[in-house]
């Protein structure tokens, strides 16, 4: 089964990277990431319609920085936890987890605070929404960006879910092989610089690139590969994964925010025009 509209080769993510950047002001550059159409669908089937609102989703999939949402996320091209880029061995991945999971959540409790009149408002319910958005976009990344999708088929088991990742990561639960590929932009090193690999392969240390390695379409040399036993490729099986643990990680986040400030306060942020006194 495919799981997102197929796109056209040669697709990325420069659009919406642009436009978020130049409302906010951010430098502009190509991003790498599930492509954006696919991480707007991975969080939209993820998030609980009956608990989340309009208002709510939109400023998840784009909102303002440093969060900037599950799809502004890709303006910030250079910030390795956002996309879990770069990782050598499990002990890099769960670095860039728990990093993610430190820079995000601080952003989305301080924002998920009641203020105004009675309540009713939140301190920055924008901010703490674009936050949690951002977060979404690394975890989900995990599964575009490393190879759990290829262990999975290797061990027979392609559902299987990773262990905890978020807040908290242990290396050693992971497969010891589990890595990211590599990326840079660095210009004059690349025969292809948006691919982010150099002429000569991955650098020392690195098993792959992300070029070689992501399944962030349906059409990339990793994605397009069809999981043995099953009508869907390895970028279906990877959003397929993604979704699910964007789903638990909604209410992982959401159990946060009550404990903090209430049920209350967590069911304003999520329906942005709930405006309950609390």
């Amino acid at each position: 089964m495919t799981l997102f509209r197929r796109l056209r080769p040669g697709s990325r993510v420069v659009v919406v990277a642009a436009v978020v950047a130049a409302f906010f002001g951010l430098p502009t550059t190509s991003a790498q990431a599930f492509l954006i159409q696919n991480h707007d669908r991975i969080t939209r089937d993820a998030l609980p319609p009956a608990e989340i609102d309009g208002t709510a989703v939109a400023q998840i999939l784009i909102g303002p920085p440093p969060g900037a949402g599950a799809v502004g996320s890709d303006a910030f091209v250079g910030d390795e936890f956002r996309h879990i880029d770069d990782a050598k061995n499990p002990a890099d991945i769960c670095a860039a987890t728990q990093q993610a999971w430190n820079f995000f959540t601080p952003i989305v409790l301080n924002g998920a605070r009641p203020a105004g009149p009675g309540g009713t408002d939140l301190v920055d319910g924008p901010g703490a929404r674009a936050a949690f958005g951002g977060l979404a976009h690394a975890l989900q990344d995990f599964y575009s960006h490393t190879d759990w999708v290829e262990d999975n088929i290797a061990v027979g088991q392609p559902d299987r879910m990773p262990p905890p990742l978020m807040p908290t990561c242990d290396p050693a639960t992971l497969p010891p092989g589990l890595h990211s590929g590599s990326f840079s932009l660095d210009l004059g090193n690349h025969e292809d610089p948006v691919a982010g690999c150099p002429v000569g392969g991955p650098p020392p240390g690195f098993a792959e690139c992300h070029s070689t390695l992501n399944k962030d379409a349906w059409n990339t040399s990793r994605g397009i590969l069809m999981v043995p036993g099953r009508q869907m490729n390895y970028f279906d099986l990877a959003a397929q994964l993604a979704t699910r643990a964007t789903t638990d990680l909604y209410y992982q986040v959401r159990g946060l925010v009550a404990a903090n400030a209430g049920e209350c306060v967590a069911a304003n942020l999520f329906q942005a025009d709930r405006r309950a006194p609390c």
